[in-house]
């Protein structure tokens, strides 16, 4: 098999059988509406300080 040594991103990716296809081809990210919803920036913001401990 060619190796190209990039990094691959898939977007939109919307259901887990995607997800379960793009892991088992071995795509190194996935983002898309599957973990999250899109969202404002503030939004964002807050989940990730949630998601690390921090209060808002």
């Amino acid at each position: 098999m060619c190796r190209l040594n990039i990094k691959a991103v898939a977007e939109g990716i919307e259901t887990e059988s995607q997800v379960a296809f793009l892991k088992e081809c071995g795509c190194d990210y996935i983002q898309g509406y599957y973990y999250y919803k899109p969202m404002p920036a503030e939004e964002f913001a807050a989940e990730l300080d949630r998601q690390s401990g921090k209060a808002v």
